[in-house]
């Protein structure tokens, strides 16, 4: 997956996805498919926060980090935050916005984060993203994890 912008080439190297199955139950790639991922959840989320990072691959330094995000807040108004809602816009399938409180079935997302991503001040280099889904109720440290390995490099 290659995406080019203006003078940067962005290389999706990896996408790994995780659940607690107990809150949500399985959370992987819809076979077949390049960018469709599902997930279902079991048990209704009256509430969660997004916790977001952005380390480098190599020695794990951090680069940008937004934790505790409220999750129903940010679902009610995406554009509070400029980057989570042009990515939030990215990843919706068919205009299926979410809602709290998340109710329980199956869900799908597609993931297409590479133009939300590129932006002129992010630094050659290999990277890893990762957005965590947090829950009070949860004993686990997230419900549901994505997890993204990408290179950028500057093309003349």
């Amino acid at each position: 997956h290659v995406f080019r912008k203006g003078s940067l080439q962005f290389t999706l190297e990896s996408l790994e996805t995780s659940c607690d199955h107990d809150y949500v139950e399985y959370f992987r790639k819809v076979p077949n498919s390049v960018l469709l991922y599902t997930f279902r959840v079991v048990k209704l989320a009256p509430a969660f926060t997004i916790d977001i990072v952005v380390k480098v691959l190599k020695t794990q330094r951090l680069m940008y980090k937004m934790v505790n995000i409220d999750g129903c807040e940010f679902l009610n108004n995406p554009v509070l935050s400029k980057v989570l809602g042009a990515t939030y816009r990215q990843l919706v399938v068919n205009g299926s916005f979410f809602k709290c409180p998340i109710k329980p079935k199956v869900y799908y997302l597609k993931n297409d984060i590479t133009a939300a991503l590129l932006s002129n001040f992010h630094p050659a280099g290999r990277f890893q993203l990762s957005m965590r889904v947090r829950m009070a109720e949860s004993r686990k440290p997230y419900v549901m994890e994505m997890l993204w390995k990408y290179k950028i490099a500057r093309i003349k």
